[in-house]
């Protein structure tokens, strides 16, 4: 199917008083009046749809495009939307330019009804007034939001009860990856708000008394941590929400804080005075390797020449350990730098400061250790395995007889190996042997896309689609949320990686009879195995529509690509050779009585013709071509009842096909002989005949010029009985010497019309999708 945009005019009014039956009222004229222009500008595939109405009787014209109305120019709704080339000034030579915006429905108003169809003021239907009331609340509800984001500011609180339960790197995450369960304290507050007033606010919402904490400021570091800085005490706390982010963090539209809590060992200026300069307060955190669970345990303040080994009994008993367990202390650094600690320098050796993070483990050789588990952690997502259901074509696939189980969740680093992920998933679903699972990359539509590869370094991350075509939403847990979609295999996929899948379509008794085949054959071989494996899977297939009464097939092979033969099959090609580029494809056709086989071509007795199909120009080619005998001393007519049968094509569409004859490789319609190709109607050429121009699909230049001279070489009805395509061509053959056969087929027929199959969009569609992937 193709979106014709040729020049098509329509008037401002029609009579159509001409066209009415002899007993038709004709007390009134049947004038009618254009009120209404529908417009689409775009292709096939995608486009813009906008109307141009005239609403009264003045002729006074307005564009409708989506929510925009706008006045128009009477002469702009019929010039501009007729279609057809657009004449660019001063470009001689040059080729016209195709419009792509035309008119394709017209509304005419009988013009002695006008004043009863546009009169008088219709009431305005009651889902439209909601639509227009709900419009305006939703603008009045932004109009809110837009001045509230102006005069307030998001303030994030987190406290040691978030910070014990987080599992990650900092003291916890500050965006949609916190989990729900965990969640901080998020509150929208007034700019303007003193610091003292917000900490009694946040106080009265946590159950706290407000000299029971006292809150830090939060800053993003160069090395894209988020640590504590100071705490806000003292002047400070006369300072607005707003004065507190702007003169720490003025790029950042959230105020981060944390909530440090009052102990027994607090000092007594607690809440006045910051801690003096040698003194640091560092978190420490406790990696439990019997639970693979990190959390954190508290907070302590370290002095600068303190030695690290100095603190090993105080966070022992912060983790509840013996004192004589050994520990192992490392320290954040960075999301992706997690190093041990010398436990021998002084904390100012060690560059360790306010905000800093410790975390521990009991030390053990065989137990993971903390840098792993930081990028496990970093890595980790939440993966559903969905099942896919082969199609019927799929000799590797399963059956599909036992009902396919619910998706199943993996939550695992995106760095744990393929042949893992596999072993997982089969002890989940039955599967005995996890080399008979087969993993796809999953398309945004929730196709499958492409089959991942088993190789030595694959990974989980193998099977996830690219970031440049999905944007993976996020779990209750925070995690970034994939599907992949598995498929059980009933050969071995070592065995399946070591062989090649071609599309085959198979093309039975007529053109219309189109199967598309997988068929599975070894990489390293000849094409004679696709030819075994092929014929195989056709037996099948009609074996199953007609039962066992099935007659030894003879099939033809050939390449195809851009709708013409490329390469004729034999069968001892490589595999390698063929389909190469994705752009071609296997076409297995059926001999049947009215076509010789393969062994007959170029002999005396018969000789085979390429015929394709083409649309305005011989390199317009569309839909599958297909080879087709041609007998000495038969005569057209003859040959051309034979070739419609091949088609199958119903009385319309041979109505309208345009035929054409000449050596293979050609270009162009003036080497070629336009050849009648209606059976039912000799005397006319349904590729020139004006009078079906509305029906039959303009021809390029080259048609034109050729058309030009059909009197002279198109077969009137005696032609068509007495004329022999076979010595048409060899007469043609003879006087063209300036074009060489490609791929060993002499000549050519071409049939000129639309492909109103879209078999050309499809298979565009598909070898686009091949590419990318």
């Amino acid at each position: 199917m193709v979106k014709i945009n040729d020049r098509h005019e329509f008037p401002p009014t029609i009579d159509l008083g001409d066209f009415l039956s002899e007993d038709a009222d004709r007390s009134q004229p049947w004038t009618y009046v254009l009120h209404g222009v529908l417009v689409h500008s775009g292709d096939l595939h995608s486009g813009h749809y906008f109307g141009l109405l005239r609403p009264t009787i003045e002729d006074v014209w307005y564009r409708f495009d989506d929510d925009r109305v706008v006045p128009v120019a009477p002469g702009e709704v019929f010039e501009e939307y007729y279609g057809g080339d657009l004449a660019v000034p001063g470009a001689r030579g040059r080729p016209a330019v195709k419009r792509f915006t035309n008119a394709y429905m017209l509304v005419y108003i009988r013009e002695a009804l006008r004043d009863d169809v546009l009169g008088g003021e219709a009431p305005v239907p009651a889902h439209l007034l909601r639509r227009v009331q709900e419009d305006r609340a939703e603008e009045e509800r932004r109009q809110r939001e837009r001045e509230e984001l102006a005069t307030t500011v998001p303030v994030k609180v987190v406290s040691d009860a978030q910070f014990s339960r987080h599992q990650a790197f900092d003291l916890s995450y500050f965006d949609q990856r916190q989990p729900a369960d965990n969640a901080l304290f998020v509150e929208r507050m007034p700019r303007d708000m003193p610091l003292r007033a917000f900490i009694a606010h946040y106080a009265a919402r946590t159950g706290q008394a407000p000299d029971s904490f006292r809150l830090w400021i939060m800053v993003g570091r160069v090395n894209k941590t988020v640590r504590c800085e100071a705490p806000l005490v003292g002047a400070t706390m006369d300072l607005t929400l707003a004065q507190v982010l702007e003169n720490r963090m003025p790029r950042w539209t959230e105020l981060r804080l944390y909530c440090e809590p009052r102990t027994a060992t607090s000092p007594a200026d607690f809440l006045e005075n910051k801690p003096s300069s040698r003194l640091s307060m560092v978190h420490a955190k406790f990696f439990d390797t019997a639970l693979y669970q990190m959390r954190g345990v508290g907070s302590l303040y370290v002095q600068a020449d303190q030695h690290v080994r100095d603190i090993i009994p105080e966070l022992r008993a912060l983790a509840g350990l013996s004192p004589q367990t050994p520990i192992t202390l490392y320290e954040e650094v960075k999301p992706a730098l997690v190093e041990e600690m010398n436990t021998a320098l002084t904390f100012q050796s060690a560059e360790i400061q306010s905000g800093d993070i410790i975390c521990f483990q009991i030390t053990d050789a065989d137990a993971l250790r903390v840098p792993a588990f930081f990028d496990e952690v970093q890595h980790r997502i939440s993966v559903r395995f969905v099942p896919r259901t082969p199609r019927a074509d799929e000799e590797y696939g399963s059956t599909g007889s036992t009902p396919e189980p619910a998706p199943l969740v993996l939550t695992a680093s995106s760095k744990t190996p393929y042949d893992q992920v596999a072993q997982w998933l089969a002890e989940r679903v039955d599967m005995h042997d996890p080399l008979k699972l087969r993993f796809y990359t999953v398309s945004p539509t929730g196709q499958p896309r492409q089959a991942v590869r088993r190789t030595p370094t694959a990974a989980l991350a193998d099977m996830l689609p690219n970031a440049m075509f999905i944007q993976p939403a996020l779990n209750s847990e925070g995690l970034q949320e994939f599907t992949v979609m598995y498929e059980r295999l009933e050969v071995d996929i070592v065995q399946i990686e070591s062989m090649r899948s071609i599309r085959v379509t198979y093309v039975g008794r007529t053109m219309r009879d189109e199967t598309v085949l997988d068929v599975l054959v070894p990489k390293a071989g000849s094409v004679k195995a696709l030819m075994e494996a092929t014929y195989a899977k056709v037996d099948q297939l009609l074996r199953a529509q007609r039962g066992a009464d099935v007659q030894p097939l003879s099939l033809r092979y050939y390449e195809v690509g851009c709708h013409r033969i490329t390469n004729i099959l034999t069968g001892d090609e490589l595999m390698s050779s063929i389909c190469t580029t994705g752009l071609t494809e296997i076409v297995a056709e059926l001999c049947t009585s009215d076509m010789l086989p393969t062994s007959a071509i170029d002999t005396d007795s018969s000789r085979h013709v390429e015929v394709f199909h083409f649309y305005r120009g011989l390199t317009h080619a569309h839909s599958l071509p297909f080879m087709f005998a041609i007998l000495p001393n038969e005569v057209w007519s003859d040959t051309w009842e034979r070739l419609q049968r091949k088609l199958g094509m119903s009385e319309m569409e041979l109505k309208n096909l345009g035929v054409v004859c000449g050596p293979q490789g050609v270009l162009h319609l003036r080497q070629c002989r336009v050849i009648q190709g209606s059976v039912s109607d000799r005397t006319e050429s349904p590729v020139v005949d004006q009078t079906r121009a509305s029906n039959t699909p303009p021809m390029d230049a080259d048609t034109e010029v050729n058309a030009s001279v059909m009197s002279d070489n198109s077969m009137n009805g005696v032609e068509s009985d007495t004329l022999c395509l076979w010595d048409l061509l060899q007469q043609m053959k003879n006087d063209v010497t300036d074009v060489i056969p490609e791929v060993g087929i002499a000549d050519i027929l071409a049939l000129h019309h639309v492909d109103r199959s879209s078999r050309h969009r499809n298979l565009h569609h598909e070898r686009a999708i091949r590419i990318l992937n």
